[in-house]
């Protein structure tokens, strides 16, 4: 069990980095569309069409990118108010309690999530600006809104997932200080 832990550890650290990786490109596109508009609205009075829309689904690649990794990594942001909380025993058990709510919360973000994604694809809604027509349905050139939805449920499970490893890792590993190290 220990090793498959292990192994799991490992691919899990790639996998997190990978998709960290995933979510600085998106960082960067939202950048130079960003720069590309402001460029094209200021200089030459004509704004990238659909710029707006864009960095705001783009901010959606950004966040479920990241948080597999965050929570995997123990890197999300915690307020140290009570510092002794986190050591020993105490920091052990609180820390393992906190991932299961937080798994438990993400669980059920991420089934409203999915159930909102398929009422998306019934409803069949779209994007306002963004027009991609490879990846449109009933011959209408927008982006329909389920793709990024059901990429936000499955970044969600994935997440759960991801937190479910490092609860399993912190049971098998009780030792003094909750932290992850690498």
């Amino acid at each position: 069990m220990e090793s498959a832990l292990n192994i799991l550890e490992r691919l899990a650290l790639r996998v997190s980095r990978f998709i960290s990786n995933l979510a600085g490109i998106a960082v960067l596109w939202i950048i130079a569309v960003t720069c590309v508009d402001v460029i094209g609205r200021y200089f030459f009075n004509s704004p990238l069409y659909a710029g707006a829309e864009m960095v705001q689904v783009s901010m959606a690649f950004v966040i479920f990118f990241s948080l597999p990794g965050m929570f995997f990594k123990n890197e999300h942001i915690i307020v140290d108010l009570f510092p002794f909380f986190k050591r020993g025993y105490l920091g052990w058990v609180l820390g393992i309690i906190f991932l299961a709510v937080t798994a438990y919360c993400i669980w059920i973000i991420a089934g409203k999530t999915y159930s909102y994604a398929q009422r998306s694809l019934e409803d069949g809604d779209t994007y306002e600006y963004i027009m991609i027509p490879a990846l449109a349905l009933d011959h209408s050139p927008y982006l329909p809104k389920y793709l990024i939805d059901n990429f936000i449920a499955l970044a969600l499970f994935f997440t759960l997932g991801m937190i479910i490893l490092r609860i399993l890792i912190l049971l098998s590993r009780p030792k003094s200080n909750s932290e992850f190290e690498e």
